[in-house]
């Protein structure tokens, strides 16, 4: 009981949280303008040119691995800085703990790097499979 009533307050501003943000996405949805939607509305746009192909084209998955080691070097920061700030750091557990837990990371990190040359993009590839779709867009037109 005495662990409910500490949790109180969180349990308090977390419900109050989920009903701002109800009400928000209530008063968007009432607020927006309500537009027909017509061909022209809803047609992709590439600054000025004729959209060629669909809007949803393959991401080049090579960019996951800049993600990726983000992800990685934000998540040890994040961990770091708690431990720092934690008072329980210079027990023996724990700095093995944080040992082990820096050495899978950085070991993840290597693995990243060692990739990362063999996956970087020149930009001939997008260029490329623009050059087709604008190829076979001119091919469909004129048949």
């Amino acid at each position: 009981m005495r662990l409910f009533i500490d949790f109180l307050p969180v349990i308090i501003w977390a419900l109050f949280a989920m009903i701002l943000v109800i009400i928000m996405l209530l008063a968007s949805w009432v607020l927006r303008p309500h537009v027909l939607q017509n061909s022209e509305k809803t047609s992709t746009y590439e600054c000025g040119e004729e959209p060629i192909g669909p809007a949803r084209i393959s991401y080049p998955y090579n960019y996951i691995i800049y993600t990726v080691l983000f992800v990685v070097v934000d998540v040890m920061g994040a961990f770091l800085w708690l431990l720092a700030a934690s008072t329980f750091r210079l027990e023996a557990l724990i700095v093995w703990q944080t040992i082990i837990f820096v050495l899978i990371i950085m070991g993840g990190i290597g693995f990243v790097l060692k990739v990362l040359p063999q996956a970087s993009l020149s930009g001939q590839e997008t260029l490329e499979l623009y050059r087709e779709a604008k190829a076979a867009r001119k091919e469909a037109t004129h048949h």
